[in-house]
């Protein structure tokens, strides 16, 4: 089994994860901590919209452009748009997981973000929906939902 191919089940895992706990607060999905926090709803769309980037950009091995449609919500405003969003997101970025090169994943690729080797720019796709299923996992801790989703 490649790297790819190990990648896109902890992928699929990762995202099961974000959706069960955002269901879990589907009546505080527009919970914020303090007035500069995003909300839960908001963690989501940011993960399900996030593969309009990524796909092309592992696909073609280069940064893709960054501009408005980068960071569009596509009009998702509920969990069930979001799993839609994911739904029709996902197989192009597994296409284009599975289909990048064992060969260049020590590649580095330059991003705003700093410089990162294509093994860790395409593990993004897991740990990014991760992060926020923990941090959804905290709000609804805070609201008293002990029995977490994991």
């Amino acid at each position: 089994m490649t790297y790819q191919e190990a990648l896109i089940p902890l992928i699929e895992d990762a995202y099961n994860d974000l959706f069960k706990n955002a269901q879990r607060l589907t009546d505080k999905l527009d919970y914020k901590a303090a007035p500069t926090c995003r909300t839960p709803l908001d963690m989501v769309v940011e993960c399900v919209t996030s593969p309009h980037f990524l796909a092309p950009t592992i696909a073609n091995r280069a940064l893709a452009p960054m501009d408005e449609e980068s960071y569009a919500n596509h009009g998702i405003t509920s969990l069930e748009a979001a799993r839609a969003a994911w739904e029709a997101a996902k197989p192009s970025l597994y296409a284009a997981i599975r289909d990048f090169p064992s060969d260049q994943l020590e590649v580095p690729i330059e991003t705003p973000w700093g410089t990162f080797p294509w093994r860790d720019f395409i593990a993004y796709c897991y740990w990014n929906p991760m992060w926020h299923a923990g941090q959804l996992a905290y709000i609804q801790t805070i609201h008293g939902d002990t029995d977490m989703a994991f």
